[in-house]
């Protein structure tokens, strides 16, 4: 499996998509951050805080993100590497998890360089201020939990086509109403019960309660029922491939 790994990640650098692929992300965020007279200006806050970050960040997440994982499976089916990859000595939990660990680490890698924002306010803000290092860490886990199930959807929509195209396409609809579309079903509900389950059912509101800094076993369950369940769908997706090849 982390051969899979290491392959993944070597035709990811091997090409100039990769590159422009997370200094989109870093550049797209320090222009709104930094630059850009925006609500996501942390200069303009007020606040010795990078909520302005992670409210953006999600946002950008769901182009980044379909754009990583769109070459996932398509591109083994457009080389005929597939068939070869399902007659190698792996299960296909192994493959799956392979594709979404690589996947997952270079969200990782995206996200790595953004610590820099949390010294660049320690050092604007004023003497008497302090940062909530604890708030921060918290908001950085519930955006990884974010780019995990981003990555599940991605791999998913990956088996589902046949172009890197509709690949991304259909990646970056799926991310966004899994992140946001069900709150928006849920602001137009009246009844409180409703309201309540339809808000569940999307990623913001689990989100929202980690960027606040309140960690709950219910939005830790959710995620990680969420990627179980999403990649489950994708061990079945490559089941069929595979049968149909035999």
């Amino acid at each position: 499996m982390w051969a899979l790994v290491k392959r993944e990640w070597f035709v990811f650098f091997s090409t100039p998509l990769g590159y422009l692929t997370l200094f989109f992300f870093l550049t797209l965020s320090n222009l709104f951050l930094w630059f850009l007279d925006t609500d996501f200006n942390l200069l303009k806050a007020g606040f010795a805080d990078l909520n302005g970050f992670f409210v953006l960040a999600p946002w950008l997440f769901i182009l980044i993100v379909p754009a990583l994982c769109m070459r996932s499976f398509t591109d083994e089916k457009r080389l005929g590497t597939l068939e070869l990859l399902l007659t190698k000595p792996l299960s296909l939990w192994q493959i799956i998890l392979g594709k979404y660990i690589a996947n997952l680490m270079l969200v990782l890698i995206a996200l790595f360089p953004t610590v820099v924002y949390f010294f660049a306010i320690d050092n604007l803000k004023l003497e008497d201020n302090s940062i909530d290092w604890g708030s921060a860490f918290t908001a950085y886990w519930g955006l990884f939990c974010v780019g995990a199930s981003f990555v599940s959807l991605g791999i998913l929509s990956s088996l589902m086509t046949k172009s890197q195209a509709s690949a991304f396409m259909l990646a970056l609809l799926v991310c966004f109403v899994q992140f946001y579309l069900w709150k928006g079903i849920a602001d137009l509900m009246q009844q409180q019960e409703l309201y309540r389950f339809f808000n569940a059912m999307g990623i913001f509101d689990h989100y929202l309660s980690l960027r606040q800094g309140v960690i709950s076993l219910k939005d830790l369950i959710y995620f990680i029922g969420l990627n179980y369940i999403l990649l489950y769908l994708s061990k079945w997706k490559l089941y069929k491939i595979k049968n149909k090849a035999v």
